[in-house]
């Protein structure tokens, strides 16, 4: 439910968002970008050492989202 709600807020600001940090990632926390940067993992082991074990929502900022086509376990197995 916490990340729904991160999730929602990103929607909610997504004009500005993407205006502000088109292709990035952010962070989204309590309702509110608070890091972004264009390494996914260096900002969660960031948010992580200064938020501890609590729900946060990464997202990359893009007009057109990217989609990833990973092959089945399965076929590569």
């Amino acid at each position: 439910e916490a990340l729904l709600r991160e999730r929602q807020a990103l929607c909610d600001q997504w004009v500005q968002i993407l205006r502000d940090y088109e292709g990035q990632f952010v962070v989204m926390y309590m309702g509110r970008v608070v890091a972004h940067g264009t390494d996914d993992g260096e900002l969660v082991c960031e948010l992580l050492r200064k938020l501890g074990d609590v729900p946060f929502y990464v997202a990359k900022v893009e007009r057109r989202p990217t989609v990833l086509e990973l092959p089945s376990p399965e076929v590569t197995g």
